[in-house]
């Protein structure tokens, strides 16, 4: 004789949320790999950003005529090489992953025909003698370079 109130769980049940466990569990370590991944780039780019920063604070406590300010004409002229003997670089060492530093110096000038402040006027006096210095620190991230750059004027 059957009994009608058997209780258990049948084969089929089982194996449906053993799939359903496995799904989760699949999805669960797909997104563990995107975290680590996004980690692992924001910690290049935090890296590469302190180096700028710490470059970009050494640069604006140099004096305005320094060498490492002279004018390049925005080209990137001045390099890591330069800077290993100088007291502003002093201990600067570029950590692993950031390839390089390399920074341009514009110097504005009266009557050069630009509007460099970009107020819509040509040659103004205020537009005289300062100094937009554009910095650039060189990383790379997962084989592929990438850059921070920042400018600043020097007065």
């Amino acid at each position: 004789m059957k009994t009608q109130n058997q209780s258990g769980f049948t084969l089929i049940e089982a194996l449906v949320a053993m799939v359903i466990l496995t799904v989760g569990i699949l999805s669960l370590y797909a997104m563990q790999t995107t975290a680590i991944t996004g980690n692992a780039t924001a910690s290049r780019l935090s890296v590469a950003t302190a180096v700028a920063t710490d470059c970009y604070e050494r640069l604006w406590n140099t004096p305005y005529d320094n060498p490492f300010l002279s004018d390049t004409n925005g080209e990137t002229a001045h390099t890591p090489t330069e800077i290993n003997d100088s007291p502003v670089f002093k201990n600067f060492k570029l950590p692993q992953g950031v390839t390089g530093v390399r920074w341009g110096v514009t110097t504005w000038r009266d009557q050069d025909g630009d509007d460099n402040d970009q107020d819509g006027e040509v040659d103004e006096d205020d537009e005289t003698g300062i100094k937009a210095v554009t910095l650039n620190v060189n990383y790379s991230d997962k084989n592929i370079a990438k850059t921070v750059t920042i400018t600043f004027y020097k007065i």
